[in-house]
């Protein structure tokens, strides 16, 4: 699923770089004023590039959340795990610092009503975590399916993912954001909404949730075809 090497970096550069690239592609079409199908398609496009382009260095994990999916499931030891997170962070808090640097503040940060006229404002925590927690749940489902289970058909994985995080940004877009990554979120938090504490529970809870949820039942139903 990855690049077996003793040397962690190449794996790390590769997390921090695909990070990067989607968190400054995704919120920027976002601080540039896209609609929600402009959004989705910026951020399933890029991500589809990056998990195709990092997939036999890192394993494209390319998310905190998918990340601590796989050390509860030992699919990573949880030094190196700790490792990707960190790389992860680092390359969102660098694209979104050169967005801030660019726009001065106020861009991109998924948050419920992050389209106007839409119905962020109908959804309360709980149901913003739910929704994070659902649109997580069915990503990971799909990287397992594409990316982890042997049966998948060869370099198929990017392709399904970036049409998933497309298809959860059109649905969940309106109502929360479609997160779905912490990485993502914070990169853009740290310098544009750090005040407002709920987005750090919807946000980090949310996906964490569903990331184990859609790991741990593709084990419990497929726990053969997902170990081989």
């Amino acid at each position: 699923m990855f690049l077996m090497s003793d040397n962690p970096m190449p794996k790390l550069y590769a997390e921090a770089v695909a990070t990067f690239a989607l968190t400054f592609i995704g919120a920027g079409a976002i601080w540039m004023g896209g609609d929600l199908l402009t959004v989705a398609v910026a951020h399933g496009i890029i991500l589809s590039v990056m998990v195709t382009a990092t997939m036999n260095i890192s394993g494209a994990h390319i998310n905190p959340a998918i990340t601590i999916g796989f050390m509860a499931t030992k699919r990573i030891d949880s030094k190196l795990g700790a490792q990707y997170i960190a790389a992860q962070l680092a390359g969102a808090l660098l694209a979104g610092g050169i967005l801030y640097s660019i726009g001065g503040g106020g861009f991109g940060t998924p948050a419920p009503g992050t389209f106007p006229g839409e119905n962020g404002a109908l959804v309360n925590t709980q149901q913003a975590i739910m929704i994070e927690a659902i649109l997580t749940f069915i990503l990971m489902t799909v990287i397992m399916g594409t990316a982890v289970d042997n049966r998948a058909p060869a370099g198929i994985a990017g392709f399904g993912i970036g049409l998933v995080v497309m298809a959860d940004i059109l649905m969940g877009g309106p109502l929360t954001g479609a997160a779905m990554n912490p990485a993502r979120w914070f990169g853009v938090w740290v310098f544009g909404d750090m005040a407002n504490n709920i987005d750090l529970v919807i946000y980090t809870v949310g996906p964490i949730l569903g990331a184990l949820l859609g790991v741990m039942l593709w084990d419990k139903m497929l726990p053969e075809e997902s170990s081989e």
